[in-house]
Protein backbone atom coordinates (compact mmCIF):
# COMPACT_ATOMS: atom_id res chain seq x y z
CA UNK A 1 0.00 0.00 0.00
CA UNK A 2 1.02 3.53 -0.37
CA UNK A 3 0.45 6.79 1.39
CA UNK A 4 0.01 9.82 -0.47
CA UNK A 5 0.49 13.14 1.26
CA UNK A 6 -0.51 16.77 -0.54
CA UNK A 7 0.60 20.37 0.25
CA UNK A 8 1.78 21.39 3.29
CA UNK A 9 2.24 17.81 4.43
CA UNK A 10 5.29 17.70 2.24
CA UNK A 11 6.99 19.88 4.16
CA UNK A 12 7.63 17.27 6.78
CA UNK A 13 7.37 13.55 5.15
CA UNK A 14 7.84 12.21 1.98
CA UNK A 15 5.25 12.59 -0.87
CA UNK A 16 4.91 8.98 -1.17
CA UNK A 17 5.48 6.46 1.57
CA UNK A 18 5.61 2.43 1.07
CA UNK A 19 3.17 0.89 3.85
CA UNK A 20 3.37 -2.20 4.57
CA UNK A 21 2.82 -2.35 8.68
CA UNK A 22 0.20 -5.11 9.69
CA UNK A 23 -0.15 -3.77 13.23
CA UNK A 24 -1.82 -0.86 11.42
CA UNK A 25 -5.29 -1.96 11.91
CA UNK A 26 -7.47 1.25 11.36
CA UNK A 27 -7.24 5.04 9.96
CA UNK A 28 -6.58 5.78 13.59
CA UNK A 29 -3.92 3.67 13.92
CA UNK A 30 -2.08 4.82 10.66
CA UNK A 31 -3.10 8.99 11.95
CA UNK A 32 -0.90 7.66 15.42
CA UNK A 33 2.24 6.03 13.60
CA UNK A 34 2.53 8.94 11.25
CA UNK A 35 2.31 11.42 14.19
CA UNK A 36 4.66 9.48 15.95
CA UNK A 37 7.52 9.05 13.13
CA UNK A 38 6.95 13.09 11.52
CA UNK A 39 6.11 14.76 15.09
CA UNK A 40 6.77 18.00 13.59
CA UNK A 41 3.45 16.93 11.20
CA UNK A 42 1.65 16.53 14.86
CA UNK A 43 -0.73 19.18 14.75
CA UNK A 44 -1.55 19.62 10.66
CA UNK A 45 -2.33 15.51 10.91
CA UNK A 46 -5.04 15.79 13.14
CA UNK A 47 -7.07 18.13 10.76
CA UNK A 48 -6.74 15.70 8.02
CA UNK A 49 -8.50 13.41 6.16
CA UNK A 50 -7.78 10.07 4.74
CA UNK A 51 -9.35 8.86 1.70
CA UNK A 52 -9.14 6.08 -1.18
CA UNK A 53 -9.36 6.01 -4.51
CA UNK A 54 -12.98 5.69 -4.35
CA UNK A 55 -14.11 7.16 -0.73
CA UNK A 56 -13.26 9.15 2.35
CA UNK A 57 -11.98 7.08 5.52
CA UNK A 58 -13.69 7.49 8.73
CA UNK A 59 -10.64 7.22 11.95
CA UNK A 60 -12.29 3.89 13.09
CA UNK A 61 -12.29 2.16 10.07
CA UNK A 62 -10.03 -0.81 9.03
CA UNK A 63 -7.48 -0.67 6.74
CA UNK A 64 -7.89 -3.54 3.84
CA UNK A 65 -5.92 -4.45 1.25
CA UNK A 66 -5.71 -1.02 -0.50
CA UNK A 67 -3.72 0.25 -2.59
CA UNK A 68 -3.48 4.14 -1.97
CA UNK A 69 -4.31 6.01 1.10
CA UNK A 70 -4.34 9.54 0.22
CA UNK A 71 -3.77 12.05 3.57
CA UNK A 72 -5.47 15.30 2.99
CA UNK A 73 -4.89 18.38 4.58
CA UNK A 74 -7.51 21.12 5.17
CA UNK A 75 -7.12 23.82 2.35
CA UNK A 76 -8.98 27.19 1.59
CA UNK A 77 -9.63 28.39 -1.74
CA UNK A 78 -9.26 32.03 -2.88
Amino acid sequence: MKIHVFAALKDFMPSELEWRDASVATIQDLKVVLKTKYPAAENLLEACRFSTDLEVLTLNQEIKNYENIFVIPPSSGG
